[in-house]
């Protein structure tokens, strides 16, 4: 268990009633110091998940998952990092039993969160249900004699469960990162609180007394740079993309995906490139709708297909994926 003097964010913004934006600019100002991402990760982790997922990998010869590493950088990126732990988590799904992901999630929400049964539980419950049906049960005595083309461990055994269902895990990210408790009580004394747990009167009075050791910290913004590209969680759970037009804006379509592709997920760029941007490649066959959605595939397709039709059903995949989002213009 994480030292009392920790705080989750969720209970920050509960207290503090701060907007995400708020709470993603808290966390910047106390990192790299006063700020622990991955700490109730590795707790899960190490209690519930690494011992089931180093014994299935050696009997279904699996990739064992890691953890992302932070390392010591001075800028910290908060929805970078929240994409690799849900890309772990999505890799650790294949190999361990859902009740033992259960376990662990639990464990994470339950010291993040006040009422942990009220975080996304529909969509929670999608995922494990989903997970549930198709990876099934298999006992830790399973011999490796036994083993079959269709099992559920196997790493190229198709789970059939949409990418979607997982990004309920980038979205509580921010909320289960722990910061220092006082720093962030001194960074915040400007704004009205209330009392929760871990937060009391007593906590804030003694934080805010001044000492020999507090140190003169960076305030926290409200708004974010306008200069920079700003991934955020919505107040409605959606990740946010703001999209400055000096990436898209008169620009040639392969130029648009060079420009995104490094901050963005294909399924952004591919929103960019028909809603924003128009058929403005040459050859007729993009100024039809069908033509411009197959030519947007061959854009940001990983791999050569041999029929028109495979890249245009990429495209849709990739746009169903884009619902799940807000995409702006910044």
């Amino acid at each position: 268990m994480f030292e009392q003097e920790k705080i989750a964010v969720s209970r920050l913004r509960q207290a503090y009633n701060l907007s995400a934006t708020e709470a993603d600019n808290l966390v910047l100002s106390l990192w790299p110091s006063k700020a622990f991402p991955l700490e109730l990760w590795q707790e899960a982790h190490e209690t519930y998940w690494r011992s089931f997922a180093e014994r299935n990998a050696s009997l279904y010869g699996l990739e064992i998952p890691s953890l992302p590493e932070v390392g010591d950088a001075q800028t910290f990126n908060s929805y970078l990092l929240s994409c690799d732990v849900m890309l772990f988590f999505q890799k650790l799904s294949r190999c361990i039993h859902v009740h033992a992901l259960e376990l662990g999630l639990r464990h994470i929400l339950e010291n993040s969160h006040d009422e942990p049964d009220a975080v996304f539980p529909e969509e929670r419950q999608t995922l494990l249900n989903a997970l549930s049906k198709s990876l099934g049960y298999q006992p830790v005595e399973y011999d490796q004699s036994m083993r079959k083309e269709d099992d559920g461990f196997q790493e190229d055994s198709p789970a059939f469960i949409p990418v979607s269902y997982y990004h309920i895990i980038s979205r509580i990210f921010l909320n289960t990162i722990l910061v220092d408790r006082t720093a962030a009580i001194r960074l915040l004394h400007e704004y009205p609180w209330q009392e929760v747990k871990g937060l009391t009167r007593a906590v804030v009075e003694a934080a805010l007394k001044p000492d020999s050791s507090s140190s003169s910290l960076p305030p926290v913004e409200s708004n974010p740079s306008a200069e920079t590209v700003t991934e955020v969680l919505a107040e409605d759970g959606k990740l946010v993309f703001r999209v400055p037009a000096a990436l898209w804006q008169g620009k040639p379509d392969p130029a648009v995906r060079d420009a995104m592709k490094a901050s963005y997920p294909r399924a952004v760029i591919a929103y960019v490139l028909l809603h924003w941007c128009g058929p403005g490649s040459p050859g007729p066959d993009h100024k039809t709708p069908q033509g411009r959605k197959t030519h947007v595939g061959r854009l940001l397709a990983e791999k050569e297909y041999r029929d028109e039709k495979s890249y245009r059903n990429q495209v849709d995949t990739l746009l169903k994926e884009a619902d799940a989002y807000t995409i702006l213009q910044a």
